[in-house]
């Protein structure tokens, strides 16, 4: 007996001496660099994002017909008020009223740079409840108020704001840059971004990295760090959308069945919602900890330095929130449930959808398997809801020039950020651009708290101009750096 407890003295002792090496091993990834000198973006440029917002660039829906007026009018108004970039770099307009322009690089052999955004907003919804109008570009002196202020046109108009103030220079880029510019990311993106980057494929464009938007500088949005965190999406959820659907015989509601379509699908429903896909840490997700980790309080970082040990417990935390549950599982939210149509009448058939946000490591096909095992009835018919799937994106490394070029110009522009690659949640135009290169990271150079995330695609859209400011000088530096 005395020497199994010797034994396991002896063992804890040794596991503490890993856990403590482990953790002192565990060092910040974070690096400081000189402060460039800094170039200034005035009035003039405040001005060209209030005006790009009052054009109602509206995507509704794939098959509803757009405002061609409005978008027609935004590509004029950019080609007027960004002459050196469309006398100096190559225009081509695809599909009607995507953009795509090619600006020509010294060296030839060296790969491209991808820099996109949209300018198409979703609708405003009930504009009586805006503060500003949502297509007014308000400017109350603090921020810039309207849709596309946060997504995506303030990225869109930035770039180009520094793309012209280079331009005035005299600056030649050693690799040539790309920026495409899509007009539908709201609605899948297929004939903009889709059609850009199929485009330079045929082409056989060399690319080295792409940047879309995707993450942002967070303040007070990572637990237990006070800093501002800068994120970089290496990769992001794919999308698929499962229909539920049965019919059985129906009746007088008086004298029921002990089960009908409807409650078979209520049933199945709740299955779902109760036995989710087991949580699991994908590769950006592991990133996200070795960059975020060291700058934890030490009972924070002793856990995250040690994977190994504390996997179920990092788990079991990042499921205790909607957000970090997100992060580390493919979500299900049942969205739609349909059947009945008087209440006296037990109905015949009833159906339901749910959806599905796929984590890396996984696919639309384990997602359909899932739903099959778990719903476990013959009389339930499963199918995808739609046609639109979207596999999650490939994982994007944080070993490449592409991301160092990012992480640099984020700690330049933004040297009070932690920086730390992690996995988007949503879905955006930068997915075409697997087809040429495998470094794709989502980042826009804004500062936003949960409240401003709330704004997007929400009520109020604004950004500060402060920040707007700060973000036009992120792509003149990133322009630089990434040469």
């Amino acid at each position: 007996m005395k020497k199994l407890f010797r034994f396991l003295v002896w063992l804890a002792v040794v596991l503490v001496i890993i856990i403590v090496v482990k953790t002192l091993l565990f060092k910040s990834l974070q690096q400081d660099f000189s402060s460039p000198e800094p170039v200034v973006f005035g009035d003039e440029s405040v001005n060209r994002l209030s005006e790009a917002v009052k054009y109602p660039t509206i995507s509704y829906a794939v098959d509803s017909p757009v405002d061609t007026a409005a978008f027609i009018g935004y590509m004029e108004f950019l080609g007027n008020k960004y002459p050196l970039v469309h006398s100096k770099l190559k225009r081509e307009v695809i599909n009607g009223l995507s953009m795509l322009y090619t600006w020509e690089g010294s060296n030839r052999s060296a790969g491209a740079l991808v820099l996109m955004a949209h300018y198409d907003v979703v609708p405003p919804g009930d504009t009586a409840l805006w503060e500003k109008g949502p297509f007014s570009g308000y400017n109350d002196g603090t921020y810039i108020w309207g849709r596309g202020t946060l997504d995506d046109k303030a990225a869109m108009i930035s770039v180009l704001e520094a793309t012209e103030k280079l331009l005035s220079e005299g600056f030649t880029p050693e690799r040539t840059v790309y920026l495409s510019f899509g007009h539908d990311e709201e609605i899948s993106g297929v004939r903009g971004a889709g059609t850009i980057a199929a485009t330079l494929r045929e082409r056989g464009v060399k690319v080295d990295f792409v940047l879309d938007e995707g993450m942002a500088v967070t303040k007070g949005m990572v637990p237990m760090i006070k800093k501002p965190v800068a994120l970089i999406g290496t990769s992001e959820k794919g999308y698929i959308s499962v229909r539920l659907s049965c019919g059985m015989p129906g009746g007088h509601s008086s004298t029921p069945e002990k089960e009908s379509a409807l409650t078979l699908i209520a049933g199945a429903v709740d299955r779902l919602n109760k036995n989710q896909m087991k949580p699991q840490l994908s590769g950006p997700v592991n990133d996200f900890i070795r960059y975020v980790g060291p700058e934890m309080p030490f009972y924070a970082k002793v856990i995250f330095a040690n994977k190994w040990l504390f996997k179920k417990l990092l788990l079991g935390i990042y499921t205790g929130s909607a957000s970090g549950n997100a992060l580390v599982r493919t979500t299900t939210a049942p969205a739609i449930i349909s059947s009945g149509v008087k209440d006296n009448v037990i109905p015949v058939t009833a159906g339901a959808v749910v959806n599905f946000r796929i984590l890396p490591g996984q696919n639309s096909a384990d997602v359909l398997d899932h739903v099959k095992r778990t719903v476990n009835d013959e009389r339930i018919i499963i199918e995808p809801a739609e046609d639109f799937i979207n596999e999650p994106a490939p994982f994007s490394p944080s070993n490449t020039t592409g991301f160092r070029a990012i992480f640099k110009t984020i700690r330049e522009i933004y040297p009070e950020a932690v920086v730390a690659p992690t996995l988007t949640l949503s879905a955006s135009d930068s997915r075409h651009f697997s087809q040429v290169t495998n470094n794709i990271y989502r980042f826009a150079p804004l500062m936003m708290t949960s409240e401003d995330m709330a704004r997007v695609h929400g009520l109020n859209e604004r950004t500060m101009i402060a920040d707007y400011l700060r973000g036009i000088s992120f792509y003149y530096r990133l322009l630089k750096n990434s040469q």
